[in-house]
């Protein structure tokens, strides 16, 4: 089995980008997860619990996120709570991701015209 390329996990799921894209500004547990992903204003509704772990557990099984210990600023908090980080992995696809995205912008905007930015 080969290893898989940066190109092999595009396009991401919307809510796996927002993940890695948060997890990017350093590590975080489960419900610190939920939060910040419910104060987006580009998502739409409540983060079911159910949902966020199996789209943390596809990208932990992808490498793209792994587990980490609690940041120092964080070491007395619950002891149950797992904390995620990005991998270099999944620092390049989130940022693939974004490059991919903003192509597609750019070409909208040229069909669009003006007003489409």
């Amino acid at each position: 089995m080969s290893t898989p390329t940066v190109t092999d996990f595009l396009p991401l799921h919307p809510e796996a980008f927002r993940i890695l894209v948060i997890l990017e500004g350093g590590a975080r547990h489960g419900y610190a997860l939920v939060k910040e992903l419910e104060r987006d204003p580009g998502r739409p509704g409540r983060v079911l619990p159910a949902n966020l772990y199996r789209r943390i557990r596809t990208l932990l099984e992808q490498g793209l996120i792994e587990e980490t210990d609690a940041p120092a600023d964080e070491q007395d908090e619950d002891e149950r709570r797992r904390y995620f980080q990005v991998t270099p992995l999944g620092r390049d696809v989130v940022r693939a991701e974004a490059d991919r995205m903003r192509e597609l912008l750019v070409g909208a905007a040229a069909v669009l015209g003006p007003a489409a930015r």
